[in-house]
């Protein structure tokens, strides 16, 4: 295993992805109101996170495999050592996500994969440093991996279509720490 350093992010596209965004998506938005979708992080009266399981919307299985696929390859070790988190951020006009990280239990990667990104969608910014801000520009099916310690954000998304994403931790399964 090589650990990912704090300094550095990782942008790849997933082409293959794309066709099943409308699928993922038409399930987000009929299980946004189900009962079994929990939410979590009320901030600005918006739920910054969103869970729906796979078992709920199994068209995004390949979507997470491919992102322990390459979360494997930027921590040299073999996808199935790896275990992945996961939830859907939807952010309506004048929605924020604010700064935080993900560094709270045995995380090595943390990351997002953009499902729905309008024009005018907010921007994540990953603070390095305080002279070290990087700004990635969201484009549909563009997967951005970054260190579980750097703080980031999402600025305010300005258009009136919803800016739909999956975040995601990565850590390693309870029986590849005992090889």
């Amino acid at each position: 295993m090589q650990p990912f350093q704090k300094d550095q992010v990782r942008n790849i596209i997933c082409y293959e992805c794309k066709p099943l965004h409308e699928s993922i998506i038409n399930g987000v938005l009929q299980l946004l109101d189900d009962p079994a979708t929990q939410k979590s992080h009320l901030f600005n009266d918006r739920y910054e996170n969103i869970y729906i399981s796979e078992q709920q919307l199994p068209s995004i299985s390949p979507i997470l495999k491919t992102i322990l696929v390459e979360g494997a390859k930027l921590l040299n070790d073999k996808p199935e050592n790896l275990k992945i988190g996961f939830w859907f951020n939807f952010m309506q006009k004048d929605d924020v996500t604010i700064a935080h990280s993900h560094d709270d239990d045995d995380e090595l990667l943390s990351g997002t994969y953009y499902l729905q990104m309008p024009e005018e969608s907010g921007t994540l910014q990953l603070n390095f440093s305080p002279d070290n801000i990087v700004t990635i520009a969201p484009e549909d099916a563009a997967l951005t991996f970054f260190h579980p310690a750097v703080k980031h954000e999402v600025t305010q998304h300005h258009s009136p279509i919803p800016r739909i994403s999956i975040g995601f931790n990565i850590g390693l399964k309870q029986d590849a720490l005992q090889d």
